[in-house]
Parts: structure tokens; sequence; C-alpha cells
């Protein structure tokens, strides 16, 4: 087709858009709707699906996961066993870990500007480069600053450098302090490189700081989130297997271990598999929307085209063959697509903008959605696309015509008007067809949301705020953190309209970690030990959040440091200790003995979908804590 024709179809396009403005206009903004949803929605599903992760060899990289049920401690692993399996494996090129109970405490910036509460992640010494991330400035941890007490270190967020000290790279070797203490910065990620949007997405992340791999970290427990690196030609069974047979002589070796064992995945779908088909789903529902748009627009070129007819069958007549006008149909439709899609990229570029802004939704790799070249492509695929689609019926009716009937008024009624018709009709059923199977997937995805909204919490929520306390370092024993939060819980209940006010080490629906419980005199397998969520309150805590007693009694002021040690249990851990029998004045034993005074109701913890796990209640008074 010579150019000079194409270009001719254009600038006619243009001038007959220019005289029915309204007629474009509209037709753009139905189109740039479609567009701008494909585009967005695709975008997130290829950084999260299809972009391979921004490190070296991705396609090796494995999360290994304890085999535990029941919460955080059960899915970690402890540090004495990462340290075993990083020595005798023969199936990983190297291994990384951070400390996966991070948001358990903060760090107090001061002396740069206004004070700040920033969060910090734990790392291996060698988690950047084992993972092949480069520092924008500066250099990784030591081994002396990966010591237990080592030297004080960070690595700042590419954020954090650039929000708090204006991306100045001479602050990498000065110190600042953190949580009173003089602390060296020796680098800065670099902004590919969001730590928070692919390991603990919902969580924000200021900077890194060594975890000790150490025997005194290894009391903690179950912590450790492990990451590993297949050697070349090995698969994901052929390591699985390995660490079976290693996790069998670990547990044989050292039988006081919570050797439970490791689950192999892949890295990526570990952190986006869940969301496959949900994201799928959600992709094809807009290319629905997409084809709804498509119809609507055939329908309104249909339309056009009727009182076109005339025209076609003049250009007809004066030579035109049929192709020239389905060309020139097609053009217009293309330009329309053109148009709409310049629109849709715009309403994507600000779709994609806000989720990434979006705090608390609890998404990996998220914040790394963009409009790169694979959605580019996309876009232009799907544009020249919707033309085709919806350009093609109305070109082929029109240029259809015939000369004689279309010059006349009578032929208006004619064979021609009752094909137009049909036409239209079919355009209106598939139109119709599409919007009845959204309208029936959403009306299931608002059922299952309106029954999410109706769950039984085991709390009230409503009218209820919260905000967290961090301790100085003068509060160091339990009776001063106790006096200190009773001073505020009273001066915030003297504030007009404020009910009840209390403190908590975690609120719902957070800290998914457990602790074991067991029944005093009652021997449990190592591998079948109850695991209860702990919770570390104050006495006025239950009534504040509304959780009911089901019997015994509330935890009281009474219940002090010199008092006996108490607990509350709820139904769920009742019936699992001590099945058809009364608890109350039982011995419950977790690192001491406590006795259950009270059970209260079953409360979810670990997701709006799940029920309640076993859950426990301890005084503030008795326990302590200097996070809340």
């Amino acid at each position: 087709m010579p150019w000079n024709e194409l270009r001719h179809d254009i600038r006619y396009t243009l001038r007959s858009f220019r005289r029915n403005a309204g007629f474009f206009v509209a037709a753009v903004l139905i189109i740039g709707l479609g567009i701008g949803a494909n585009t967005t929605i695709f975008s997130v599903v290829n950084a999260l699906l299809f972009r391979p992760l921004a490190f070296q060899n991705p396609d090796r990289l494995v999360w290994i996961a304890n085999t535990g049920d029941s919460g955080l401690s059960s899915v970690t692993s402890r540090v004495s066993n990462y340290v075993d399996w990083r020595a005798m494996n023969h199936s990983l090129e190297g291994m990384a870990a951070y400390f996966a109970f991070f948001d358990y405490g903060s760090y107090k910036l001061a002396g740069v500007g206004e004070p700040e509460r920033l969060v910090g992640v734990g790392v291996s010494q060698d988690l950047l480069s084992f993972l092949g991330v480069p520092l924008q400035v500066g250099r990784g941890f030591t081994e002396e600053e990966a010591k237990w007490n080592g030297a004080p270190a960070v690595i700042l967020t590419h954020g954090l450098w650039e929000r708090r000290f204006g991306k100045d790279p001479r602050i990498v070797g000065q110190a600042i302090t953190l949580n009173e203490k003089s602390t060296t910065v020796v680098g800065v990620l670099p902004p590919s490189f969001d730590f928070s949007s692919v390991f603990t997405p919902g969580s924000r992340v200021d900077m890194l700081v060594p975890f000790p791999i150490t025997p005194e970290t290894d009391r903690w427990g179950n912590t450790l989130a492990v990451l590993g690196r297949l050697k070349p030609g090995v698969s994901v069974q052929q390591a699985q297997a390995e660490f079976d047979v290693l996790n069998q002589q670990l547990r044989t070796a050292h039988p006081e271990r919570w050797t439970w064992g490791a689950h192999f995945t892949p890295l990526q779908e570990y952190l986006t598999g869940r969301f496959r088909r949900g994201l799928l789903v959600l992709l094809g529902a807009v290319a629905a929307v997409l084809l709804i748009a498509c119809t609507n627009l055939s329908n309104l070129m249909l339309a056009r085209a009727s009182a076109r007819r005339k025209e076609m069958a003049v250009r007809s007549a004066l030579g035109a063959s049929r192709a020239r006008l389905v060309r020139q149909m097609l053009t217009e439709s293309l330009v329309l697509s053109l148009a709409g899609a310049a629109v849709g990229l715009l309403l994507a570029w600000i779709g994609i903008r806000y989720l990434g802004s979006v705090q608390g939704i609890s998404i990996p790799l998220l914040q790394t959605v963009k409009i790169d070249s694979t959605a580019l492509l996309f876009t232009l695929c799907a544009t020249l696309l919707t033309g085709l689609i919806f350009g093609i019926v109305p070109a082929l009716q029109s240029s259809g015509v015939r000369e004689s009937e279309s010059l006349k008024d009578s032929g208006r009624g004619s064979t021609g008007g009752r094909r137009t018709a049909w036409t239209r009709n079919s355009l209106v059923v598939t139109e119709v067809a599409l919007a009845c199977v959204l309208l029936v997937g959403a009306g299931l995805l608002i059922r299952s949301f309106l029954r999410v909204l109706d769950v039984d919490l085991g709390f009230r929520p409503e009218f209820t705020a919260s905000w967290r306390l961090d301790l100085a370092s003068q509060y160091n024993n339990s009776a001063s953190q106790a006096a200190f939060y009773d001073r505020v819980i009273r001066a915030v209940q003297a504030v007009p309209g404020v009910e009840s006010a209390s403190v908590t080490d975690a609120l719902p629906l957070s800290r998914d970690r457990t602790w074991g419980l067991s029944a005093k005199g009652v021997s449990y397998p190592k591998d079948q030990l109850p695991l209860a969520h702990p919770r570390i309150v104050d006495w006025r805590y239950l009534q504040t959040m509304k959780i009911p007693l089901l019997a015994g009694r509330h935890l009281e002021e009474r219940d002090s440091a010199t008092s006996e040690k108490v607990m509350l249990i709820n139904e769920k851990a009742a019936q699992r200790l001590w099945p058809g029998e009364n608890p109350i004045g039982k011995m419950a034993v977790i690192s001491g003995e406590f006795r259950v005074v009270g059970v209260v109701g079953n409360v979810r913890h670990e997701s709006v979908e799940q029920t309640g796990g076993l859950e426990m209640y301890f005084p503030i008074t008795q326990m302590g804590s200097n996070s809340t």
C-alpha cells in the first residue's frame, strides 16, 4: 500500500473526526478505559508471574521453609540447623538468611534532624552477595560486624538514603545514632532492590543490619528465613531428597533441637505462586471488559456507518474498490484505538503509581510493577487487535453497499438495512453475554467478600485505634516497664471519649509467632508438642478488645511480678491440653510453670480466612516487654 494513500486516509480520518468530535471523544474514552485496565493488570501479572527476579540466576534460587504448620516459628529455622545445612549439603552453591521476626523491635534515629523510628532487618553477612545485588554506594558487612556484639553497622535502603540524607554519598563511613549507639553506615542499597517488596510485603524496611549466626542467636529458637542457590544441574527434587536425609541425621545427632525439616520451593513460586490463579482470573476479567468495549464501539461504528452509506456508495461508484473502502474504515478504527491507547497508558501509569504507594498490602513485588518494554509491547498488540476487532465488522458491512440502492432514499429499508440490523443485534447479544459473565463473577466475588466481613474475629475492632510504644533504655526491668505502661494507659483513659485503653506486645492478625505449650505432668512426642500464640498484655486488654471470658477470671491488677505466675488460655488450648476437663487452676508449662486462671474466646490471630489456633495471654507485669 503506497504511503501517500495511507497519509491521505489518515488526514481524511482526522477531518472526519473533527467534524464529529463527540463521537471521537466518547470512543477514545471507552477504548482508553479498556486499554488502561488491561495494561495495569498485565503490568502487575508481568511483574509477579512472568518477569524474572532481579537477582543473579534467579531460576536457581529456592526458599527453604521448615515443615511445621502453625505460626511463623514453625516455618522458620534455627541458627544451628542453618549452620549444619550450609556445612553438610552438596546440592547448594550457597545459602543466606534473614531474621524473620525483625518487626519485634525498631531503631530510633537521633542526631540527624528530627528523631525518627526506623525498621531494620537483620541479615546474614553474605545475603547481598548471595543474591547478586550490587550496592549503590559503599560495601557489605564484614565478619567483625557480623559477630555477636560486633561493631555496629548498617546498610541504608535507597529510599531512606534519598529521604533522610539527600542522597549524599559522604554518609558512607559516617556514624549515625541508632538506639543511643554510634552506628557506622557502610553502604546504600540500589533503587532496583526493595527488600520489603520482595521478602516482607506490607512492612516498611529502612535498613539492613548484620544478624549474628552464633550460639547466642541459636538459643532464640526458630528465627531464620532461609534461602538457597542450587548448583548448576541440580533440581529442586534432588536438593529436597538430600535435605530429607540430612535432617534425619540431625534429629539423631541432636534430639534436643527443633529439627522439623526443610521444604524446598523455587523462590519465584514461593513469592507469587499463591496469587497466580487470582491474577490470571483478573486478567481475563479485564480482557472481557475490553471485548465489551469493542462490541460497544462496533455498534457505534455501525450506527455511524449507516449515516455514511451514500458516501460509501458515491466513492464506490467513482471507482473505489471494496478493499479500498475497508482500508479507509479500518484506518479510522485504528486511529481511534491508538488515541484510546494513549489515554489508557496515562490511566495505567496513574493506577500503577497508586498501587506502588499503597501501604499494608501484603503482595510481593507490587512496588516493582512498572510499564516496561514488555507492557508497552502488550499495549501495542492489544491496541491493534482492539482496532481490528471493533472495526472489521462495520468496515465489511459498510463496504458491501449496493450503489443503486444506497443512492436512492427507498434503499434505506432494503436488504442492506436488515443485514445491518442483524449484525447489530448479534453484537448486542455478544455484549450482554460478556456482561453476564462479568456480573456473575463480580457477584461471586462480592459474596465472598461479604462472607469475610461477616467472620467473627473473636474481638471487636470497631472504634479501636492503636499505636506503637518503644521504651527508652532507662526502662530496663519489668517493674519500670510496667510502671511506664500504667502511666501511659491512665493518661490515655483520661482523654475525653476514651472508654478503655490497654497495651499488648502483639495485635491480632500480626506477629505470627508460637511457643511450645504443655500441660504439667503430660509428656508429648517432640514433633507433637502443642504450639500456641503468646500475647503479653496488661490486665485491661481482654476487656478493651471485647474478647469474651468463658470461664474463670480476667487478669487483674494484683497479678504482679511478686505474685504467682498466671495466664489465660483460649478455648482451643483448653480443649487441646485438658479435653473434657475444667482447666481453671491447672498448671501449664512454657519455659516455666503458669497457673491457668481463665479461658477466653478464640481470636483469629493468623488471618481472617483461618480459624484461630491455640492462644495464651500473660500479664505484662510478670513477663515484661520492650516494645508494645
